[in-house]
């Protein structure tokens, strides 16, 4: 299986609708310790690592900018030269998610699992 991240208007009767985005792809499976999960341990992160114990994880509102945080310490570590294109990309694509729902305020939300 493989993780994806979706981003969606929340009505005020509790409906979503879909946003398009480019790409959904957010890593595999197994992502969610080796990858996600090791972020607490590294970085002290807060959203991310709540993947390993949560099979759906929803952001919106304010907690979407520090998503975008967490995102960016990742995208400037160094380490993830070592993987190529293959974590950037997948980051970029949460990254993205999170500035179109941003848009929205407080009904605007993005979901990883």
């Amino acid at each position: 299986m493989t993780l994806s991240v979706s981003a969606y208007i929340i009505a005020p009767d509790g409906s979503t609708t879909d946003i398009p985005l480019p790409s959904d792809l957010a890593g595999f499976e197994s992502a969610r310790r080796n990858f996600y999960g090791a972020t607490l341990q590294k970085y002290g992160l807060n959203l991310l690592p709540q993947l390993q114990n949560f099979t759906l994880l929803e952001v919106r509102g304010e907690l979407l900018n520090q998503l975008l945080s967490e995102i960016e310490v990742l995208l400037n570590d160094t380490a993830l030269d070592e993987s190529g294109d293959y974590w950037r990309f997948r980051l970029n694509n949460i990254k993205t998610a999170a500035e179109v729902a941003l848009k929205y305020g407080d009904i605007g939300a993005i979901s990883i699992g």
